[in-house]
């Protein structure tokens, strides 16, 4: 009895700490739809707390998006290419951490290659835009309004002459001395004092135009495009911000690349467009400005940045500056007060806002007016975790619906159901007695399994399914050698005593080898392989390994009190 004792103790104890690593499980799966919507309304961090508790369903159960990125390390030293590629990990989890998502899968493959599985998350656009995006900010200078206008009316000429000349017009020629001209002359007139201090770096006889051209609409493609919109009231100057139709972008952007209007742009300008589009006047329109390319300030030396709102209820991101970035920022914006700073993320401006008054020690990014919570918590998120290292590229993008999810679970969780009634049913027919206290240990050996998961935090998926299927057959095939060899000694006349005692040790060899090897090849599965392959691992090699303790420790309890009787139900 004193066996006994300690197989009976030992089967509670682990039942109940299965109970508790299993109990966040079962509230999580028996709560309704409507109920963790009401939760996630009242309080989401309790939900998302409750589900990194639980079982976690794997991208082909609950939806989500699989993207695989490819590094561009090409474009940095072979040095330096491997530390490149486990830095944009980092930034890419820390990214992906402020989204929110529970476990997210982000692993090197090969050697410039990353793939991210985040589960249950299914906006694939804002995932994009996070993941891929460089998130390097500056801060920028708009050029004058003056030397905009001069160079826009010269862009207008060449672009006049192009279109002519697209459609067959001979007089449409383009004077590229003159051109020439332009770009030597702008170039030697860049005065870096003049800029580092915020002063208008270029004069009209810098662009090297004579006075503004007078021509009328039809030749003026550009210039009749653009509704200047930046305008400070209180200096009376306008600065080059320009509303741009949203069908119109397109085709300028198309000029704009030109060659021969490249030639034309000054090298210390360059001309860029908003983050995104906006309503104006009940158009969908694009912002475009023309700013020098002088780097003013990176957004590397912003700390303690948070998401907030200005007096106007506008989403902007607020942060904090110390030391060597405060005494920048501090000189810049004090240098230029009254005029706009383009606040630039990844060569698009997010906003152009006036400095009103020099900026020491906190400030804010002022996002663009048609800008959502969403966006300037975009903005915090990739702020906070940083630049990536080098560019990375978006070569894979697949979205898991979450009603393909829900249809892989019904059908995981029937296939499985109907699999396990048929094998007790079968079982308890055939073993009779012997075969209930069987299924007794199968039913064991399942909810041991989903609480050892529960409580490892693994993530179940439909190959994980599978491998507690296939942990059935195995559960079922250790009993079935046990029975076998106890009705063999049974029918050379032994006692029921001896033969439970042969049976259970001379089956325990043949039971031993098999799930052993079986664990064996589930740690090869699971250190060499990936994703889904991991998933059929883990069910498998501790639905194995708890085959073991159900078969020589729950079952045979049983069996053990079954010694005394004189006829056996086998």
């Amino acid at each position: 009895m004193s066996k006994q004792n300690w197989r009976i103790g030992l089967t509670v104890v682990l039942l109940i700490v299965a109970c508790i690593a299993f109990w966040n499980t079962f509230k999580l799966w028996t709560m309704s739809e409507a109920d963790q919507i009401a939760l996630q309304e009242d309080d989401p961090g309790a939900l998302l707390e409750l589900q990194q508790k639980s079982i976690r369903l794997g991208l082909d159960l609950q939806g989500g998006i699989h993207v695989v990125l490819k590094v561009k390390t090409e474009e940095i030293e072979e040095a330096a290419r491997g530390e490149a590629v486990e830095r944009a990990i980092q930034v890419i989890r820390n990214r992906i951490d402020g989204l929110g998502v529970a476990e997210p899968v982000i692993v090197k493959q090969g050697e410039d290659r990353i793939l991210v599985d985040l589960p249950g998350y299914t906006d694939a656009d804002r995932a994009e835009e996070l993941i891929g995006q460089t998130a390097l900010l500056q801060f920028k200078l708009l050029e004058s309004g003056t030397n905009a206008q001069l160079l826009i009316a010269k862009i207008d000429s060449v672009i006049h002459a192009y279109e002519m000349a697209q459609s067959g017009d001979s007089e449409g020629t383009i004077d590229e001395e003159a051109v020439e001209d332009a770009v030597t002359d702008s170039a030697a007139g860049d005065d870096i004092l003049a800029e580092l201090m915020g002063d208008d770096s270029l004069t009209e006889e810098d662009f090297g135009f004579d006075e503004q051209l007078d021509l009328s609409t039809d030749e003026r493609p550009l210039s009749s495009r653009l509704e200047p919109m930046l305008y400070n009231s209180s200096t009376g100057t306008s600065w080059p911000g320009y509303y741009i139709n949203k069908r119109d972008k397109q085709q300028i952007d198309k000029w704009l690349n030109l060659p021969q209007v490249q030639n034309l742009i000054p090298i210390d300008v360059q001309f860029a467009w908003s983050t995104r589009s906006e309503i104006n006047n009940s158009r969908e329109v694009y912002s475009l400005y023309l700013m020098k390319r002088k780097v003013q300030f990176l957004g590397k030396f912003l700390e303690n940045i948070t998401l907030g709102s200005d007096s106007y209820g506008k989403a902007v991101v607020n942060f904090s500056l110390s030391g060597d970035g405060a005494g920048h920022f501090a000189q810049l914006t004090g240098a230029n007060i009254n005029k706009p700073l383009a606040i630039v993320l990844d060569d698009k401006i997010e906003s152009a806002p006036m400095i009103n008054s020099k900026i020491r020690n906190r400030g804010q990014i002022t996002m663009g007016s048609s800008a959502s919570m969403k966006d300037a918590r975009n903005m915090e998120i990739v702020l906070k975790a940083g630049s990536l290292p080098v560019p990375v590229e978006i070569i894979e993008k697949n979205v898991v619906g979450a009603t393909l999810g829900a249809d892989s679970i019904k059908k995981g969780f029937y296939s499985s159901a109907v699999g396990l009634l048929i094998v007790l049913i079968y079982i308890a027919i055939y073993y009779r007695i012997s075969g209930l206290i069987a299924d007794i240990g199968l039913i064991f050996n399942i909810f041991f399994l989903m609480a050892v998961m529960a409580g490892l935090g693994a993530t179940l998926t439909m190959p994980g399914i599978a491998g507690i299927i296939l942990t059935i057959g195995i559960s079922v095939d250790a009993n079935i050698l046990i029975f076998e060899r106890i009705r063999e000694e049974m029918r050379t006349g032994k006692t029921v005593r001896a033969s439970i005692d042969a049976g259970y040790e001379r089956a325990f060899v043949a039971i031993f080898d098999s799930h052993v090897t079986t664990l064996i090849t589930a740690g090869a599965l699971f250190l060499l392989g990936s994703g889904p392959i991991k998933g059929f691992a883990v069910t498998l090699f501790w639905g194995v390994l708890i085959s073991l303790y159900t078969a020589y420790i729950i079952t045979k309890v049983i069996f053990d009190i079954r010694k005394g009787y004189q006829k056996l139900s086998i």
